[in-house]
């Protein structure tokens, strides 16, 4: 059953999303999206679908600024997704009862997962996918030269994605600041948490010949890293997909 939900951040500002509620759960997952995506994106829909029929209660919100959630896109912050994680957490702590407390972010997701996960004891198990390390390096990952030129000249960019809801949307330089100021290292060194890091080997957006391998040398035991041969950075072929979610059953269960 899938439920409609909200919850504020420290802001007051409305988080909206979605609980996928199986007949019976002991686990819950927390689906953070990537960027710039959101809750009611392919990605966050086939999650959640997918892992509520194996029967896990599944959370999938977006973060401020993107659809369904209030807030204004241009003003979007890494650091401020990151700290929604604990609202929520809050949220589905208070609603719902399980035994464990699975955090999963997808890219961008994964850099605010790894931001927040090693500040809240009340997380069981950390899932990392298409997860970026050195934030510095990453910026040319997410913009273009034209764009950072754009962020350095006007202050802002201006997407250009026809059929998307991004498109025409305006995004402030703070957003990109952030990729010189957020540690993702130090963070993944304080992880004190079974922590699964999880890529394609063709990923188009991260390098999985790089990210990926500094993220899992640097972190704490226990720790898996699992390369998906062929696999792009949303898992998008089927095949690819029953792989990751096998690989996530099986690091869940153990």
């Amino acid at each position: 059953m899938k439920r409609e939900v909200s919850f504020k951040n420290r802001k007051g500002i409305i988080l909206r999303g979605f609980v996928h509620e199986p007949k019976r759960y002991n686990t819950a997952i927390i689906f953070c999206h990537g960027f710039p995506s959101s809750s009611i994106g392919d990605n966050a829909k086939r999650t959640a679908k997918t892992f509520e029929k194996l029967d896990y209660l599944v959370l999938r919100f977006s973060f401020s600024g993107s659809p369904p959630s209030n807030g204004k896109f241009e003003n979007k912050l890494m650091s401020q997704e990151s700290r929604e994680i604990k609202y929520a957490i809050d949220f589905l702590t208070k609603n719902y009862s399980f035994k464990n407390l699975i955090l999963y972010g997808h890219s961008t997701g994964a850099i605010d997962v790894s931001l927040y996960a090693y500040k809240d004891k009340r997380i069981t198990k950390v899932i990392l996918g298409s997860a970026v390390g050195n934030l510095k390096q990453a910026v040319h990952y997410d913009f273009t030269n034209e764009q950072i030129n754009s962020f350095l000249k006007k202050g802002y960019i201006i997407y250009n994605r026809p059929g998307k809801w991004v498109n025409k949307k305006r995004l402030n330089k703070k957003f990109y600041n952030e990729f010189f100021k957020l540690d993702v290292i130090s963070a993944i060194k304080k992880l004190k948490r079974p922590l699964l890091i999880i890529h394609g080997e063709k990923d188009e957006a991260v390098p999985a010949r790089k990210d990926p391998k500094e993220l899992y040398k640097i972190a704490n035991k226990p720790k898996k890293l699992v390369i998906i041969k062929g696999a792009d950075h949303s898992f998008t072929k089927p095949f690819h997909w029953r792989k990751v979610v096998k690989e996530i059953q099986k690091f869940i269960n153990t």
